[in-house]
């Protein structure tokens, strides 16, 4: 079950990307610099997105884990500094991308402390046992 809603919300963010490139192409100009800096952010929120699909798939990777830890955290402050910018931090695109960013943020420490418990040695006068 936690790993469908680990899924949704990378899929919620997914969406969100998706959103934000479609009103970044219909209502700015492409000659405008806010538009590259626009489509840049659908990028980051893209990839972050797809980032956090593989590692709802690697319940092991440590790594990859704390990539998406350290990027949904830093996706979550730009998006409160958007809101914070548009004197409106409960605005539906900032809620959305928040919300994504804070459950995604919430299943990478997960991912973590799961895995590091996986990888802790077996408490004294315990043997591992070799067929495992």
């Amino acid at each position: 079950m936690m790993r469908v809603l680990d899924r949704g919300a990378a899929v919620l963010l997914l969406l969100g990307a998706a959103g934000h490139t479609a009103g970044t192409l219909h209502w700015l100009s492409p000659s405008s610099n806010v538009f590259i800096w626009s489509l840049g952010s659908s990028l980051a929120a893209l990839l972050l997105g797809a980032l956090n699909l593989v590692r709802a798939g690697r319940p092991g990777d440590q790594t990859l884990a704390w990539i998406c830890l350290l990027g949904t955290l830093g996706w979550a402050m730009v998006v409160l500094g958007f809101g914070l910018i548009i004197g409106n931090v409960v605005d539906p695109r900032v809620d959305l991308h928040l919300t994504a960013s804070l459950a995604l943020a919430a299943f990478s420490i997960r991912t973590l402390l799961r895995s590091e418990s996986a990888l802790s040695p077996p408490p004294r006068g315990e043997r591992a046992s070799p067929g495992r």
